[in-house]
């Protein structure tokens, strides 16, 4: 059935004769097509085409690590197993369109590693700035409000405990000390990664952070990455609303208002207005204290990854505290 292509560097080379195997095994009938994913970080994802439709494969897992853990390991029951969880909570709690059904093949014997096999979600799929290019201001105003809308709707997901899947017995494991706690240890953890990258002020500011952040929270669904490239969006009978949401590798339950975070950021750097109209229609109170912890947490992730030594990241200058100031400050406006 033809020879092995290479979708992506993590996926490798993969045959026609392995996809209509995949489709074979879900009675997805017959192997039309696949082509590789426009976008994603991590080479995970490619597009398949069968006789019965569009659907998007997921395969070679993410290694883990504690969080005090500094080496990775591979785990391939991990992530899939996850995503799967989440999707199926999602999916019969709310109304947050996941892709289901989702099958996980857990064997190897196709690829050499597990994978997911689950509907391609209809709509676009862009970023916080090819959306300008593509959509009227008062679309993008109406996105701006289903985007809100839609991470309100998914977290009438809770449960009783904050916690996440433990990478050891790869079931969900409540936090030993809450939410919030859990969110200063993350933060403490990217702190310590960055090393020298943060100044004693840095330090000094985060230390703050931390120090302000208490209290009790509901444990909410937290899907930790939702942003425009982890959703697809759809105008129908005049309307836009969110049609599609995937990538629920870094889910769990604690504090919904660390979701505000990363869009919001988005918008402050490309349409600052719209990130008011986004938190107004996500509707919920906020903590200031907590948000503050919030932010520096998300931009604490950037800072880590892209001022590594041979990363080229001409977009961060100067401190940490410097870059992320302003986002803070545009948080704390929407409180």
């Amino acid at each position: 059935m033809g020879e092995a292509r290479v979708y992506s560097e993590r996926l490798g080379a993969i045959s026609d004769a392995q996809f209509q195997a995949v489709a074979e095994r879900f009675g997805l009938g017959r192997f039309v097509s696949a082509a590789p994913t426009t976008g994603g970080l991590f080479g995970q994802n490619l597009f398949l085409t069968t006789t019965d439709g569009e659907f998007v494969l997921r395969g070679a897992p993410h290694w883990v690590k504690g969080i005090d853990e500094t080496e990775y390991h591979r785990e391939d029951r991990w992530q899939f197993t996850k995503e799967r969880w989440f999707a199926q909570q999602l999916h019969e709690r709310t109304k947050a369109p996941v892709p289901w059904p989702m099958h996980h093949d857990t064997s190897d014997d196709i690829f050499g590693w597990p994978y997911l096999m689950m509907p391609k979600m209809p709509g676009m799929c862009t970023d916080e700035r090819g959306i300008k290019t593509l959509l009227e201001p008062a679309d993008r105003r109406a996105v701006a409000v289903a985007l809100g809308e839609t991470l309100a709707e998914m977290q009438r997901l809770t449960w009783p405990f904050a916690g996440d899947f433990s990478p050891v017995s790869i079931e969900l494991e409540p936090y030993a000390e809450g939410a919030v706690s859990w969110i200063v240890r993350e933060a403490s953890m990217f702190a310590r990664m960055c090393g020298e990258r943060l100044t004693h002020e840095d330090r000094a500011w985060i230390d703050t952070a931390i120090d302000g952040a208490r209290g009790d929270v509901p444990n909410t669904y937290v899907h930790c990455d939702y942003k425009f490239g982890n959703l697809t969006l759809l105008k129908e009978r005049g309307r836009w609303h969110v049609s599609g949401l995937f990538d629920f590798h870094e889910a769990r339950f604690s504090d919904g208002a660390l979701d505000l975070v990363r869009s919001a950021c988005s918008y402050l750097d490309t349409e600052p207005e719209l990130a008011r109209v986004f938190r107004d229609a996500y509707g919920k109170p906020l903590d200031a204290g907590r948000m503050t912890l919030y932010a520096i947490n998300d931009r604490l992730k950037f800072w880590e990854h892209f001022t590594k030594p041979g990363v080229d990241a001409d977009w961060l200058r100067g401190t940490f505290r410097g870059w992320a100031q302003r986002y803070v400050d545009g948080i704390l406006t929407l409180l």
